[in-house]
């Protein structure tokens, strides 16, 4: 048996709220504009911790080959949550995202799988800061939503490897806006790639490792479940 951690989705929920109310004070500081953290967005976002939660208690392993399809439901839930009504008005949209995701030949999941698979052996901060990165650079992994959806696979990584998700904060708030700016400006492949996207991902990884919450921060107890056999 392994001991698993469940989120406290409520303490979340408390922490996107409070970088909620005060999301002008904190733009001013950032280096470009973000869209307004509504409150479907900050819904949406919980719901997508709510499922990478299930994933991870699961067992899930988003980077099997017959997984990968599922980091698809992150992505649609970020942009439109679970309701029904609401997928059936993105119907279009999820299927351009889903030819996107799987066609793309430069930013599409082969170029993300094939990364992670020669990274395997990175620290968890490192490998999952360059899962961010490969992401979020152009061209990006999802039409819509890659900043939500990336750093929610980010939280997902850590949570496989026992720590804690990464949660936006009052504290880390500028630290992840305005590093994001930087990586979606930036070329996943070309000369200039071969040299920047490491500093960046290096530099990210120091910020995930250096903001990381208290372990209890935003976790419950613990529950048994059976060992999952599966790579991480």
């Amino acid at each position: 048996m392994r001991a698993t951690r469940r989120l406290d989705l409520p303490a979340i929920e408390r922490a996107l709220r409070e970088v909620q109310g005060r999301f002008a004070e904190l733009s001013r500081h950032f280096t470009e504009p973000r869209d307004p953290f509504t409150d479907e967005v900050l819904h949406n976002v919980v719901e997508g911790y709510a499922l990478i939660d299930d994933y991870v208690a699961r067992g899930v392993d988003l980077f099997d080959l017959q997984q990968l399809n599922l980091m698809l439901e992150i992505n649609a839930t970020v942009l439109c949550g679970s309701d029904p009504a609401r997928r059936r008005e993105f119907a279009q949209h999820l299927a351009a995202t889903e030819a996107h995701f799987f066609n793309n030949v430069e930013g599409g999941i082969k170029d993300l799988y094939n990364w992670y698979c020669s990274y395997r052996s990175d620290s968890i901060w490192k490998r999952a800061a360059g899962v961010y990165v490969r992401i979020l650079s152009k061209p990006q992994l999802f039409i819509e939503g890659n900043n939500r959806t990336g750093s929610l696979i980010v939280s997902y990584l850590l949570m496989r490897a026992g720590l804690p998700p990464f949660v936006l904060t009052l504290d880390n708030a500028e630290g992840y806006f305005n590093p994001s700016s930087v990586i979606r400006n930036s070329a996943k492949h070309g000369v200039k790639a071969l040299y920047e996207l490491p500093k960046i991902k290096k530099k990210y990884a120091a910020f995930l490792e250096a903001k990381a919450p208290e372990p209890d921060q935003f976790f419950l107890g613990c529950t048994a479940l059976p060992v999952h056999r599966g790579g991480h």
